[in-house]
């Protein structure tokens, strides 16, 4: 407990107790906004450990189109599985080539959605407003794929549409007070999307656009097929078969 010695000025009790008010005040706000920091380092652990840790150390010794074909439910013609999964079921053919152009019905990824300002309506009135978005959300596509013999993919993708949430910060990148929080959805051509959705700050709707980060485009381990994968072409008769190996 603090004490004062007779004649001592009130002052310094009141400077006291506001520098003590001001820290607890500064506490509170940090404490106030930690579950936004955590939503915002969990998506970045959770990229890091989607994307890269499965082929770091899973499989050791396979190539990693072996590895990411495993993952995502191919079986290998020399598999006790391939010979027991109905044809109807399989989602892959039975053999895959490298060097050969496929198509599922859909491509998907996660992906990380960027703007710097939004379109919003309030009390009937459309108003720009600044803060720089950042959040998480799933993208859909349309496009080919090739596994080529450096084992990476090419992927060659048109038209996206997806989902997201996100939050807005104000351009100081101050997290004790959020510019929005956001869910809707996107279309999009390449890296570029026009945003629309609902912001429960303001209580409108909301339009931006802005860019993508594809997480397919940092690591191909997030790319996946969705539907049944078929070969757009026929393979060449000198295309090398993509092996359990």
């Amino acid at each position: 407990m603090t004490s004062y010695t007779k004649g001592e000025s009130y002052d310094n009790l009141i400077n006291h107790y506001y520098s003590v008010a001001c820290v607890g005040r500064r506490w509170l706000g940090y404490l106030a906004m930690a579950p936004i920091r955590i939503l915002i380092n969990g998506i970045f652990l959770c990229v890091i450990y989607l994307g890269f840790i499965p082929s770091a150390f899973g499989q050791a010794g396979k190539s990693p189109i072996v590895k990411y074909l495993n993952k995502r439910g191919y079986e290998f013609p020399d598999t006790v599985n391939a010979c027991k999964t109905p044809d109807s079921l399989k989602k892959w053919p039975d053999t895959l080539y490298y060097n050969t152009v496929y198509k599922a019905k859909l491509l998907g990824s996660p992906t990380i959605p960027l703007s710097f300002s939004k379109i919003e309506k309030i009390n009937g009135k459309y108003q720009v407003t600044p803060s720089i978005s950042i959040g998480y959300g799933y993208t859909w596509f349309f496009g080919d794929f090739i596994f080529n013999e450096n084992d990476k993919i090419t992927i060659d993708p048109s038209f996206y549409f997806g989902l997201i949430g996100d939050v807005g910060l104000q351009n100081d990148f101050s997290l004790n007070k959020l510019a929005s929080i956001f869910t809707g959805g996107f279309v999009g051509i390449g890296s570029f999307s026009l945003f629309a959705g609902y912001d429960y700050l303001s209580k409108s709707l909301s339009i931006g656009l802005g860019g993508r980060i594809d997480l397919f485009t940092l690591s191909q381990n997030f790319l996946n097929p969705i539907g049944k994968v078929r070969e757009v072409r026929k393979h060449k008769s000198f295309a090398l078969e993509i092996k359990n190996e």
